[in-house]
């Protein structure tokens, strides 16, 4: 049996009441920030930056699969 299918219930009501009621947040920002339409866990306040740093994910994600069937080609020796 599992730990947790022999812990009882009112142990878990004990726990309970002893964690903190705030939820933590990750580093990223602080949980106080939170208000309509400002719920992302980072800044895009610099629009250039945004826009160069997600340009750069987007094609980086894009081609990986290219490289590595070009990769597997080249390895087996298929590719001309």
């Amino acid at each position: 049996m599992s730990p947790l299918a022999r812990t009882s219930p009112a142990a878990f009501r004990v726990a309970l009441r002893r964690s903190p009621k705030l939820a933590r947040g990750f580093g990223l920002h602080h949980l106080k920030d939170h208000t309509a339409h400002h719920n992302m866990p980072f800044t895009y306040d610099n629009r250039r930056k945004f826009a160069t740093r997600y340009a750069l994910s987007a094609v980086t994600f894009f081609c990986v699969p290219f490289i590595a069937a070009g990769y597997q080609l080249h390895k087996s020796g298929g590719a001309a």
